[in-house]
């Protein structure tokens, strides 16, 4: 049988199942179905060297271990900005100074990273809706996410004296 019909045929009677056991991880079918699809590409790069036997177990798997490393990121992902004081080195900063301080961050970002980010955090948007608003991939824009949460990290955590 060719790759792509094997292929097909697969993706057609597990995709729907697959999304739905992702979305029992990541409670979100948008991000479920992000995890189905990584896990196909993976799959239909190394198609012809799985037997097809177990090619249900090992989507389920892969499923699986894509929805954990995702959350095990967005734990990481995440900038508490009560825990801002701490990560500044500087004694009970008042909030209007955390503000502008995150607020310049903010601004300092890269153009793509900054459209981004505010896309994401301050206008509450998916990826997905992103991804098509900027007419790239959903990939990239994970990228450009991850990267504006490292540059904040990076730029809040340097010392006042570092500027």
């Amino acid at each position: 049988m060719k790759k792509d019909t094997l292929f097909k045929q697969i993706f057609d009677k597990h995709y729907e199942a697959l999304c739905l056991y992702a979305a029992r991880f990541t409670r979100d079918m948008d991000d479920a179905e992000d995890m189905v699809q990584e896990a196909f590409i993976k799959w239909w790069e190394i198609i012809d060297k799985k037997p097809s036997a177990s090619t249900r177990a090992y989507l389920y798997q892969m499923v699986k271990n894509a929805c954990i490393d995702r959350a095990r990121q967005r734990r990481n992902d995440t900038i508490n900005i009560n825990t801002l004081p701490d990560t500044l080195s500087q004694p009970d900063p008042d909030p209007d100074a955390r503000l502008d301080i995150l607020l310049e961050a903010v601004d300092a970002l890269p153009e793509k990273a900054h459209r981004v980010f505010t896309a994401i955090c301050v206008n509450k948007r998916k990826y997905k809706e992103v991804a098509l608003e900027m007419n790239v991939s959903v990939n990239t824009i994970k990228t450009q996410f991850s990267r504006s949460l490292r540059l904040l990290r990076e730029r809040l955590n340097e010392t006042p004296n570092d500027n």
